[in-house]
């Protein structure tokens, strides 16, 4: 295994991380997800690797954790310890636009060209998961959104919309007024898209001018599928109204969810760059809860500032699966700044104002706090409580030098 990134395959973002290449083949079906899991067992951290000989697929390189943190900041341009309060600044901002150009595709002969995993033994199949899903409503506006596809034949897949997306209620729309929906999938273009779609951020009009201002540069499209032009794959399809089983699949919380009924895509086209890498997201792992986490922590970070309370940080710990828990860090913890951020994200099972965020349990043995408790509901059904911690009574005396 080599330890260098091939700089002709990966953009310049992936310069931020260590990229290993791993070039033993290994057969899509589980094995490279294993190999994954077995490396960052031995590391003590989730490697990010290309594997350069997929089994079944000459020429393809599928990349295993594409979006850790490092890499998503690169690609947006912006500083490890202050991105919170420059992305806060930048979306504020005019958005710089989006632009339209030609580029050149590589027609394929369907979804089986692809070289997508199988990610774990009890996954219903193969499944794309860094796949950036475009719909449209009924008066066109543009959505973005990260939703799983599981793989039936060449031309045929299972796309999972949640009730709660857009494109759940897109899709909805247009079965309501007769029509099937048209559907772009485009994998790996700059992971900005991913957290674009990812995030709860309100666009207006195109999710894509989200994705410029996150990017801080004008975004570039092409003008045949309309997808970013450094996108790696494409494939364009249509959803009506037939569902068909989809699942069981290894979600984020690293439990299983069940099979559903899931709409059908039917595909129409596919299509990739001439030397195309492809990436991947293990869901509960680092990539998928690095998207998460972000997108979490800089709306809350967002709210509490433009509130006035001082925040310095806000954490999501991925240990939490980058939702359950969140960590504001504040000079001034309070009660109202508690109140507020559990207000604000009721998903959380657990927020945490204090001064520091580098040992709680230190803080829990040194500082006074105060506790908030709510109701906590799963899917509008309570499902036990929320809690709130305040850290806001300083300990006596002062720390140890070592």
């Amino acid at each position: 295994m080599s330890a260098e990134a091939p700089s002709l395959r990966l953009p310049g973002f992936y310069r931020a991380t260590e990229v290993s290449v791993h070039d033993t083949p290994l057969s899509p079906i589980v094995e490279l997800t294993r190999w994954t899991a077995e490396e960052e067992r031995r590391l003590g951290r989730r490697p990010t690797v290309l594997f350069s000989e997929v089994v079944g697929h000459p020429g393809a390189a599928v990349l295993v954790n594409p979006c850790p943190k490092p890499v998503l900041l690169e690609a947006m341009g912006l500083d490890g310890a202050h991105w919170a309060e420059q992305l806060e600044r930048r979306l504020r901002a005019p958005g710089p636009g989006v632009l339209t150009r030609q580029r050149d595709w590589k027609t394929l002969s369907g979804l089986d060209a692809l070289p997508v995993p199988q990610h774990r033994p009890g996954d219903a199949g193969r499944y794309i998961t860094a796949g950036v899903g475009i719909t449209r409503s009924p008066e066109g506006e543009v959505n973005l959104g990260v939703y799983r596809v599981q793989i039936v034949d060449s031309h045929r897949a299972r796309i999972f919309f949640d009730p709660r997306t857009d494109a759940h209620r897109n899709w909805s729309r247009h079965l309501e007024a007769g029509e099937s929906m048209d559907v772009t999938v485009f994998i790996g273009a700059s992971p900005v898209h991913l957290l674009a779609g990812a995030s709860r951020l309100t666009s207006g009009g195109s999710d894509f001018e989200v994705a410029a201002r996150l990017a801080g540069e004008q975004l570039v499209l092409d003008d045949r599928f309309g997808v970013p032009v450094d996108a790696q794959y494409v494939l364009t399809g249509k959803v009506g109204g037939t569902l068909e089983t989809e699942g069981p699949f290894a979600e984020f919380k690293g439990y299983y969810v069940p099979a559903r009924e899931s709409p059908v895509l039917e595909v129409t086209e596919v299509a990739s760059a001439e030397s195309p890498y492809y990436p991947t997201i293990v869901t509960g792992a680092e990539s998928g809860l690095t998207l998460m986490s972000l997108q979490n922590e800089y709306l809350m970070y967002a709210h509490l500032v433009e509130r006035g309370f001082p925040v310095e940080s806000v954490v999501y710990p991925h240990a939490a699966r980058a939702e359950f828990l969140a960590v504001v860090v504040s000079p001034e913890p309070s009660e109202e700044l508690l109140r507020a951020a559990m207000d604000f994200d009721v998903r959380s099972k657990m927020v945490v104002c204090a001064p520091e965020s580098e040992d709680f349990w230190q803080m829990v043995a040194v500082y006074g706090f105060s506790v908030e408790k709510h109701t906590y509901y799963r899917k509008g059904v309570e499902y036990g409580d929320r809690v709130g911690f305040v850290f806001d009574r300083k300990p006596d005396g002062w720390p140890v030098e070592f």
